[in-house]
Formats: C-alpha cells, sequence, structure tokens
C-alpha cells in the first residue's frame, strides 16, 4: 500500500468521523473497513468501500479534508485492484 496515503488516512480520517459522522454516520463504516483493508487487502472490503463511499463520491456538504479523504482512499483503491 502506498505509504504516504495510510500516512495521511491515518491523520485525517479519524477527524473527519469525529467532525462528520453525526450527520454523515457511514463514515465509521468507512473507517472500519480502511482498518480491515490495512489488515487483510481484498477486493471484498474495497467493494465494500465503493458502495458505501458511492464510488469515493463526497457529499456536497464535505470539507477538503473529507473530499481529500474520500480521493485517497480512491487512489488506494486503484492501486490495490
Amino acid at each position: 500500500m502506498n505509504e504516504t496515503i495510510v500516512k495521511e488516512l491515518d491523520k485525517i480520517l479519524p477527524v473527519v468521523v469525529r467532525v462528520h459522522g453525526e450527520h454523515h454516520p457511514e463514515l465509521h463504516q468507512v473507517a472500519k473497513l480502511y482498518a480491515d483493508l490495512k489488515e487483510t487487502k481484498s477486493r471484498e472490503i474495497l467493494e465494500k468501500l465503493r458502495q458505501v463511499t458511492d464510488h469515493y463520491t463526497a457529499p456536497e456538504d464535505a470539507c477538503p479534508t473529507y473530499q481529500k479523504t474520500y480521493q485517497d482512499l480512491s487512489i488506494l483503491d486503484q492501486e490495490l485492484e
């Protein structure tokens, strides 16, 4: 896995979940799936991430960090596919 992206996601994903998780509860599932993906890189986990994130499409009210989170997840997805 791309270590730069992983380090960035490890830093920003918990913040995005904390700030936006109340209005976007799917972020809790995104965080869980990301943690699972770090342990076991599988197509099944990637497919679940695609479904939960609507293919990494950030909602309209997403802040730049939220958008960056989905961009980084999309890059990981492409690299692992």
